[in-house]
């Protein structure tokens, strides 16, 4: 059953008309990103490389926000999900099944990114070889495992927040809130604990780092220095990445799952 769910997840995600919007809107980006190339003659290389990588997160954020999230809302304020627990689908696998098949379209969504990522960037070497740069692509590949990843965590969350939100406009409030703080607290809580500035309240510093806690921290899963200019990543940060992103999906699809069979469907 869990496949069975699985599948239809991933084949109603596939019809969404949100999904070749988003895929239009990133084929035309990557041609802007050739484009934009041609107009700066240093580090071409990089330039290209960060605009694709910057394309692809914008555009699998897209899909978590207008896809993933509209898929979960659908079930609950339509009240389909009674057909699926109807059939005597234990909750927690019902939420199993939705997590792995929104994860199966981003998975799918992903490598379409990554193959236009490449070509763009291949593109652009040949057009400018003596100022390319030392652009690796097959950290451009890790990268893209990355932004996946981190697609993966919002939307968890966003099907957390699904279980407790009033909407599926909350729910996209709080994802995208998420979104913002889960990226930026790493650097907030190393500014706020520098020597410069300790005279900032320590109230302050406790909510940074309370924020730093909760949160996901998103910039894990920015690699896109390393690819641009060839920075190797070693085994331990790449591993620390995935087990941080495993580990924390689990944990809130864990509290999910409580929450969903505490919930009375009315």
């Amino acid at each position: 059953m869990i496949a069975a769910v699985t599948w239809v997840t991933f084949l109603e995600g596939l019809r969404n008309r949100a999904v070749y919007g988003i895929t239009l809107l990133a084929s035309l980006m990557m041609v802007f990103t050739v484009l934009l190339s041609s107009m700066i003659m240093q580090d071409v290389g990089k330039v290209a490389t960060d605009l694709a990588l910057s394309t692809a997160t914008f555009a699998a954020l897209l899909v978590v926000m207008f896809v993933n999230i509209n898929i979960l809302a659908k079930d609950l304020e339509r009240k389909t999900i009674y057909l699926a627990l109807s059939r005597a689908v234990p909750r927690s696998h019902y939420i199993l099944a939705r997590f792995l098949g929104l994860g199966l379209l981003l998975g799918l969504v992903v490598l379409l990114l990554l193959c236009a990522s490449l070509a763009t960037i291949q593109i652009v070497r040949q057009m400018y070889p003596s100022y390319f740069g030392m652009v690796s692509l097959w950290l451009v590949a890790v990268a893209h495992l990355s932004i996946f990843l981190q697609m993966l965590l919002l939307t968890s969350l966003s099907m957390l927040f699904s279980m407790v939100a009033s909407s599926s406009f909350v729910t996209f409030l709080l994802t995208i809130v998420s979104w913002l703080i889960g990226s930026s607290t790493q650097e907030v809580k190393r500014l706020v604990e520098s020597s410069e500035l300790s005279q900032i309240a320590p109230v302050t510093k406790m909510v940074v780092k309370a924020a730093y806690y909760l949160f996901p921290n998103l910039a894990l899963f920015d690699l896109k220095t390393n690819a641009a200019h060839g920075i190797p990543i070693h085994l331990s940060q790449l591993g620390f990445a995935v087990l941080y992103g495993v580990g924390y999906a689990t944990a809130v699809l864990s509290l999910t799952v409580i929450i969903f069979r505490r919930k009375e469907l009315t």
